[in-house]
């Protein structure tokens, strides 16, 4: 019976979204993302707010995302386990590879990663949404008890939550490391006209998997090997807070966070903009572009392939 019932809210949310679906794609209407099913009014304010007082009142949390690569393998998961589909496109494997680091994106590892994540997302408090297709569905059915944010929110940048980020020990997750290291030594003349956006704390990073575009890393057989390298790395740590950016590693690393006491924020491609590395993502998006000076990078590394990730967006 539950199955059913999962078939039925399945086809009801699907035929819900249809329209922002060709809005978007006939139109390039964004879809809303003030609102999520029957819940509505979910302000950037609100979001904001939720984020600092979260941070202050120091309790664990993991505040995640769905990104648009790995919701989409979900959603195939999803399918065919309701038995819609019987294998997964091959939009959503090279998706997968290619945008979010997710390897061998076989049906195989894919099954493996749907179960995982099914099961993982439960301990989710904080979703951040952004209007995803069928957003409201995984939502409902995997992380119920969640609060609801905006997205935007989790961006360092249009965000007003770093300056409590002051004092505590901070680890940042990233492939864009040692970037990141070399760029807060100088953090001072990243954002001199409002220096409490990237305050004085003691920064540790981890160097996150870089398995995007062509990447390879000889190291592991499977994006599993690899999100369970990190989390061992992650244990020799000490931190208060981690900032998350690490692709489709980032959703589990956050939860894995939280469940050693810490808290955990997926700000994702954003994070390297708190560092002062613009990508082409942001470049003539007027709340990054009024504060590039001097003393901004881009990413000193660059994988192969990786004008084959949304144009090179991180670069």
């Amino acid at each position: 019976m539950k199955k059913w019932s999962d078939f039925w809210k399945y086809i009801w949310n699907f035929i819900r979204g249809i329209p922002r679906v060709l809005n978007y794609k006939l139109f390039k209407k964004v879809p809303p993302y003030d609102r999520l099913g029957k819940r509505k009014n979910i302000t950037f304010e609100f979001s904001d707010d939720y984020i600092k007082q979260k941070l202050e009142n120091g309790e664990p949390f993991a505040m995640i995302r769905f990104g648009g690569s790995e919701l989409s393998a979900l959603n195939n998961y999803e399918k065919i386990r309701l038995r819609f589909k019987r294998k997964y496109k091959k939009s959503v494997k090279y998706a997968m590879k290619n945008n979010a680091g997710f390897f061998p994106a076989d049906d195989e590892q894919l099954d493996f990663y749907g179960q995982y994540m099914t099961k993982e997302l439960i301990n989710t408090d904080t979703l951040a949404i952004s209007g995803l297709h069928m957003e409201n569905y995984f939502y409902e059915k995997y992380t119920p008890l969640a609060a609801i944010i905006q997205n935007w929110a989790l961006d360092p940048l249009l965000g007003s939550w770093t300056p409590l980020l002051k004092g505590k020990k901070v680890l940042v997750i990233s492939p864009f490391a040692e970037d990141i290291e070399a760029q807060y030594k100088k953090r001072l003349l990243l954002f001199p006209n409002d220096e409490e956006i990237l305050p004085e704390f003691e920064l540790t990073t981890i160097k996150a998997v870089q398995s995007i575009g062509n990447s390879k890393d000889p190291r592991y057989e499977t994006w599993f090997e690899a999100l369970d390298a990190m989390k061992i790395e992650i244990l020799t740590k000490d931190f208060d807070i981690a900032l998350v950016g690490a692709g489709a590693y980032g959703s589990p690393l956050c939860l894995y966070i939280k469940s050693l006491g810490k808290q955990a924020l997926q700000t994702g491609g954003a994070t390297q903009l708190l560092f002062g590395i613009i990508g082409k993502r942001w470049e003539d998006r007027d709340y990054v572009k009024t504060k590039i000076n001097e003393h901004w990078i881009r990413p000193s590394e660059r994988p192969s392939g990786y004008e084959n990730v949304e144009e090179g967006c991180y670069w």
